[in-house]
Protein backbone atom coordinates (compact mmCIF):
# COMPACT_ATOMS: atom_id res chain seq x y z
CA UNK A 1 0.00 0.00 0.00
CA UNK A 2 1.13 3.39 -1.10
CA UNK A 3 2.71 5.51 1.88
CA UNK A 4 0.17 8.32 1.30
CA UNK A 5 -2.72 5.76 2.18
CA UNK A 6 -1.22 4.54 4.93
CA UNK A 7 -0.89 7.85 6.62
CA UNK A 8 -4.80 8.35 5.66
CA UNK A 9 -5.21 5.09 7.30
CA UNK A 10 -3.22 6.12 10.30
CA UNK A 11 -4.54 9.29 10.37
CA UNK A 12 -8.58 8.04 10.33
CA UNK A 13 -7.80 5.13 12.74
CA UNK A 14 -6.21 7.70 15.54
CA UNK A 15 -9.46 9.95 14.95
CA UNK A 16 -11.52 7.23 16.00
CA UNK A 17 -9.31 5.83 18.79
CA UNK A 18 -9.70 9.49 20.17
CA UNK A 19 -13.16 9.71 19.87
CA UNK A 20 -13.72 6.37 21.68
CA UNK A 21 -11.65 7.12 24.21
CA UNK A 22 -12.99 10.82 24.69
CA UNK A 23 -16.45 8.65 25.02
CA UNK A 24 -15.05 6.64 27.66
CA UNK A 25 -14.05 9.46 29.71
CA UNK A 26 -17.60 11.53 29.57
CA UNK A 27 -19.18 7.97 30.49
CA UNK A 28 -17.53 7.37 33.17
CA UNK A 29 -17.67 11.40 34.24
CA UNK A 30 -21.56 10.96 33.86
CA UNK A 31 -21.39 8.04 35.70
CA UNK A 32 -21.12 10.10 39.37
CA UNK A 33 -23.95 11.73 38.59
CA UNK A 34 -26.52 8.96 38.60
CA UNK A 35 -28.84 7.42 41.08
CA UNK A 36 -27.57 4.09 41.89
CA UNK A 37 -30.08 3.46 44.60
CA UNK A 38 -33.54 4.28 43.41
CA UNK A 39 -36.71 3.42 45.59
CA UNK A 40 -39.24 1.85 43.25
CA UNK A 41 -38.75 -1.31 41.71
CA UNK A 42 -39.56 -0.60 38.44
CA UNK A 43 -37.03 1.79 38.64
CA UNK A 44 -34.70 -0.49 39.89
CA UNK A 45 -34.93 -3.06 37.13
CA UNK A 46 -34.97 0.04 34.95
CA UNK A 47 -31.77 1.25 35.69
CA UNK A 48 -30.32 -2.62 36.17
CA UNK A 49 -31.09 -3.24 32.57
CA UNK A 50 -29.44 0.29 31.33
CA UNK A 51 -26.43 -0.64 33.69
CA UNK A 52 -26.71 -4.43 31.91
CA UNK A 53 -26.94 -2.40 28.53
CA UNK A 54 -23.96 0.38 29.01
CA UNK A 55 -21.47 -2.75 30.40
CA UNK A 56 -21.96 -4.29 26.88
CA UNK A 57 -21.29 -1.48 25.47
CA UNK A 58 -18.37 -0.44 26.87
CA UNK A 59 -16.99 -3.65 26.64
CA UNK A 60 -17.65 -3.43 22.68
CA UNK A 61 -15.92 0.27 22.57
CA UNK A 62 -12.94 -1.40 25.02
CA UNK A 63 -12.55 -4.15 22.27
CA UNK A 64 -12.82 -1.77 19.49
CA UNK A 65 -10.05 0.46 21.33
CA UNK A 66 -7.32 -2.29 21.23
CA UNK A 67 -8.18 -3.30 18.42
CA UNK A 68 -7.24 -0.01 17.27
CA UNK A 69 -4.47 0.27 18.81
CA UNK A 70 -3.42 -2.85 17.10
CA UNK A 71 -3.55 -1.76 13.72
CA UNK A 72 -2.24 1.48 14.26
CA UNK A 73 0.63 -0.84 16.00
CA UNK A 74 0.66 -3.00 12.68
CA UNK A 75 1.47 0.29 10.64
CA UNK A 76 4.09 1.66 12.59
CA UNK A 77 5.78 -1.87 12.48
CA UNK A 78 5.34 -1.96 8.17
CA UNK A 79 3.01 -5.05 8.90
CA UNK A 80 -0.33 -3.19 8.01
CA UNK A 81 -2.15 -5.20 5.65
CA UNK A 82 -0.38 -8.72 5.55
CA UNK A 83 -2.63 -11.52 6.95
CA UNK A 84 -1.56 -12.72 10.31
CA UNK A 85 -2.65 -16.66 8.88
CA UNK A 86 -0.96 -16.87 5.84
CA UNK A 87 1.41 -14.04 5.50
CA UNK A 88 -0.07 -13.27 2.45
CA UNK A 89 -1.17 -9.46 1.26
CA UNK A 90 -5.19 -8.56 2.19
CA UNK A 91 -6.84 -6.87 -0.25
CA UNK A 92 -6.45 -3.10 -0.35
CA UNK A 93 -10.32 -2.82 -1.03
CA UNK A 94 -11.11 -4.88 2.22
CA UNK A 95 -8.37 -2.88 4.21
CA UNK A 96 -10.37 0.17 3.50
CA UNK A 97 -13.58 -0.48 4.67
CA UNK A 98 -12.40 -2.66 7.72
CA UNK A 99 -8.78 -1.25 8.54
CA UNK A 100 -8.42 -3.34 11.68
CA UNK A 101 -9.24 -6.57 9.99
CA UNK A 102 -5.73 -8.97 10.34
CA UNK A 103 -6.77 -12.05 7.77
CA UNK A 104 -7.20 -12.01 4.40
CA UNK A 105 -10.73 -12.85 2.85
CA UNK A 106 -9.88 -16.71 1.66
CA UNK A 107 -8.28 -17.43 5.59
CA UNK A 108 -11.47 -15.68 7.24
CA UNK A 109 -13.48 -18.22 5.49
CA UNK A 110 -11.45 -20.87 6.79
CA UNK A 111 -11.69 -19.45 10.09
CA UNK A 112 -15.48 -19.15 9.83
CA UNK A 113 -15.77 -22.83 8.84
CA UNK A 114 -17.67 -24.05 6.21
CA UNK A 115 -21.23 -22.70 5.08
CA UNK A 116 -24.89 -23.73 6.47
CA UNK A 117 -26.98 -24.83 2.91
Amino acid sequence: MKPEKLRHIKKHLLRRLNELQFEAIQAAFEKKFVNDNPSDTVDKASLDFDQNEKLMMKERKMLLIKELQEAIMRIDRGVFGICEACEGRIAGRRLLATPTTRFCMVCMEKMRGPKAA
